[in-house]
């Protein structure tokens, strides 16, 4: 039996565990994936911001706030949403001030993600 904290930074445990029917191991599996696709995600976002695509930026904000919705990550949640915005008016200037907040909420994830003493 996994022994999941009750609490972590940014994240709300007993949200996303009831999401999925207070599956811990599945709960853990599925926060472990989404913070070691960090890099991944970080690239992508970085490749469609230089690249001017506002449509893959909001398209990538879009997927990044579901699934981080749905576990309730909810720095990262939030973040993606402000980007998935500034992508929808097409502001790169805002775009690169959101990533920037969506980058440190995502490395501040995997970091608690990532420091857990758990299989």
């Amino acid at each position: 039996m996994t022994i999941l904290p009750s609490s972590l930074p940014g994240i709300d445990v007993a949200s996303g565990l009831g999401r999925i029917g207070n599956n811990t191991g599945l709960y853990v599996k599925l926060l472990r994936h989404v913070a070691n696709d960090v890099p991944n995600t970080l690239a992508t976002f970085s490749k469609a911001l230089e690249n001017q695509d506002a449509a893959a930026v909001r398209a990538a904000a879009h997927s990044l706030k579901g699934a981080s919705g749905n576990l309730s990550l909810l720095a990262v949640a939030e973040a993606a949403d402000h980007l998935e915005e500034a992508a929808r008016r097409e502001d790169f200037d805002a775009m690169r001030v959101c990533f920037d907040s969506l980058r440190q909420a995502l490395l501040a994830y995997a970091a608690v993600v990532n420091s857990l003493d758990m299989p």
